[in-house]
């Protein structure tokens, strides 16, 4: 009897860690990956540090070592870097005036872009795979008010600061100090959880919401039935 109570079939499809879900996963992964760079690059553009810098600069430097990018940063910003970090305080930037000037001078290379790209993508896939998996555990584990959309998304969105905080304070610091030195952090943080947003709701309308449906259409009486 516990076996059978706990075989597949009887575990909500959120629950149930196949092939399905973790394909589902991933192209949500991709999804919330895309819609997370463009959250960065159109605000990195906004500011004049670049729409393609997250990628040129920030991922690319998972695989190429670069000098520091306070090298390339013109002469009078060192005498004036003090002056702008403490008036821009009041614009919400920050420390990253500085950095902002180091990234629009830092030269645009086709390799940086397509290296930072693929791996934004393939960690994006991974990500979303992993909540997946943690979530349909802590479903199996009883918290079944997962089961729901609501609460599926704000779990995923829950994931995504998590993933934020794991990505800025554990990994990168001594990995990649590029993504810790030169990435605004609000915008960051907001983009991890769209991307939380995205992998949660894609997941839970093609595997959840669709199943229901399924079962729906299923319990349907054909017509001309005895």
């Amino acid at each position: 009897m516990a076996n059978s109570a706990a075989s597949p079939a009887s575990l909500p499809p959120l629950a149930r860690i196949d092939r399905r879900l973790l394909g589902t996963a991933a192209v949500a992964g991709l999804i919330g990956g895309l819609a997370m760079f463009f959250l960065m690059a159109g605000y990195n553009a906004s500011v004049g540090m670049g729409f393609l810098t997250i990628l040129n600069v920030c991922f690319a430097a998972w695989v190429f070592r670069t000098p520091p990018m306070t090298a390339a940063m013109p002469a009078e910003h060192h005498g004036m870097g003090m002056h702008h970090a403490a008036a821009s305080m009041h614009h919400g930037m920050g420390h990253h005036v500085m950095p902002a000037a180091a990234m629009m001078n830092e030269p645009l290379s086709a390799s940086h872009v397509i290296v930072g790209g693929l791996l934004h993508l393939a960690m994006s896939a991974f990500a979303g795979a992993v909540f997946a998996v943690v979530l349909a555990v802590l479903i199996r584990a009883g918290l079944r008010v997962l089961d729901s959309p609501a609460w599926y998304v704000a779990a995923a969105m829950a994931g995504g600061a998590a993933l934020y905080v794991i990505m800025l304070y554990g990994l990168a610091p001594s990995l990649n100090t590029d993504i810790v030195n030169f990435t605004p952090r609000v915008p960051f943080f907001f983009g991890h959880l769209l991307f939380g947003a995205a992998v949660g709701g894609w997941v839970y309308w093609k595997i959840a919401a669709a199943g229901a449906r399924t079962r729906l259409h299923g319990r349907q009486p054909r017509l001309g039935g005895a």
